[in-house]
């Protein structure tokens, strides 16, 4: 399995798409709003899924993944996701070499597990990051923050005023 391929170019997608979000808001306010009582902020879920790059690739190439920032500020958001960015362009598919083979000890919340990189990256890491990614759009969308699919992925457009809750034939 070339763990490069399967690693960094998604994970590059949310280096852009992160910032593409955080500066498209008026007002740092929807960084701060919850999903939950109890869940991280929108904010926090950007920061985490940024810190899920790092946590993604260094234990696959044998780096030793450092304590990030975690601010709900824009500034510090878009910085982080410039620093994510320039750690992806530093590897190289040679850097992968036996990364599926690695047996990577990590922990999930409050537990310990243990996963060959390929396990580690494809069940665990990758889709954590686009999780909190995820859910950091989602907060800030349920603010009203003129945000949309395209921002998140880069891909989609629609047409000003469309609305995905009229029935379409």
């Amino acid at each position: 399995m070339d763990l490069y391929a399967t690693t960094v170019p998604p994970l590059k997608r949310l280096t852009k798409a992160v910032p593409r979000i955080v500066t498209a808001l008026d007002s740092p306010r929807p960084l701060s709003a919850r999903l939950a009582p109890d869940g991280f902020t929108g904010g926090e879920h950007f920061c985490v899924g940024l810190g899920y790059i790092a946590r993604t690739v260094l234990p696959l190439t044998g780096g030793e993944v450092p304590d990030l920032p975690c601010d709900p500020d824009p500034g510090v958001i878009v910085a982080l996701s410039e620093d994510m960015a320039y750690l992806l362009k530093s590897l190289s598919p040679a850097d992968f070499d036996g990364a599926a083979q690695h047996q990577i000890t990590h922990r999930a919340g409050e537990a310990e597990l243990t996963q060959n990189g390929a396990e580690f990256a494809t069940l665990y890491a990758l889709p954590n990051a686009h999780f909190h990614v995820a859910l950091g759009y989602a907060t800030v969308r349920m603010t009203g923050a003129n945000v949309g699919k395209g921002d998140l992925d880069g891909f989609h457009r629609y047409a000003p005023g469309t609305d995905f809750t009229r029935p379409t034939h």
